[in-house]
């Protein structure tokens, strides 16, 4: 057998993360919405893609977790494009396919409301991801994993993504994804109007702004303090 050199795993495993990353991502969606959104039902949706994708390529299928996890250590930063593009491309398959097949979406929406509004979907949006990129961080860092068992890791993040969505984030269906969020509203605005992304900015930039955050978090408090010799 011919014998694998280290050149050639790096690029087996860039291809599993691209492949793996874009399915997750596209099921992740395409669940959100066949579900109609139900936190619950996303959740288990999630688990599931964890479960069947994530040992391939880390199943992030979210940039906020990609990005989280380059701040925090987790992956290299020359790693964040072979996530990033697959994230974005099976977000968009996904919402395209709920699109044509089920002529639905759940984008996350909500109308041009006074500042005071909109600052509260906001801060919403950025305390329900900022508190599960910090359960992510600790789950899928090594040296912090509350368990060393891969399905109790897996059922610890998907009931804190159920209870970030269910009680911390505004009724605007957002999925604390901006690669979801972008997909389903572009596809929204495609049968409605191209008003739906007048705040789309609260979808994308509240989990970005929530990934230094909670990168912050992580680095600067609880890995400190955990591992203070």
């Amino acid at each position: 057998m011919e014998q694998i050199t280290e050149e050639q795993k790096q690029a087996i495993s860039k291809k599993n993360i691209f492949i793996f990353e874009l399915l997750g991502t596209f099921f992740l969606v395409y669940i959100s919405v066949c579900s109609q959104n139900e936190a619950y039902q996303v959740a288990l949706g999630l688990f599931g893609c964890m479960l069947v994708f994530g040992r391939l390529s880390g199943g992030h299928f979210n940039p906020a977790i990609t990005l989280a996890m380059a701040l925090g250590g987790g992956i290299p930063y020359g790693t964040m494009f072979f996530y990033f593009l697959p994230q974005f491309l099976g977000a968009f398959g996904g919402a395209a396919l709920s699109f044509l097949l089920l002529n639905m979406d759940k984008a996350p929406y909500i109308e041009d409301e006074p500042i005071k509004e909109l600052a509260a979907s906001l801060f919403g949006e950025m305390i329900g991801s900022t508190i599960f990129l910090i359960f992510t961080l600790i789950c899928f860092v090594k040296e912090t994993s509350l368990s060393q068992n891969r399905i109790a890791t897996l059922v610890i993040l998907s009931c804190i993504y159920y209870a970030c969505r269910e009680y911390t984030i505004t009724s605007s269906n957002s999925l604390l994804n901006p690669a979801a969020a972008l997909s389903l509203t572009v596809f929204d605005c495609l049968a409605k109007n191209w008003d739906q992304m007048i705040n789309m900015w609260i979808y994308v930039g509240g989990p970005i702004g929530a990934a230094i955050l909670a990168t912050m978090f992580y680095s600067q408090l609880y890995h400190s303090v955990t591992h203070r010799k």
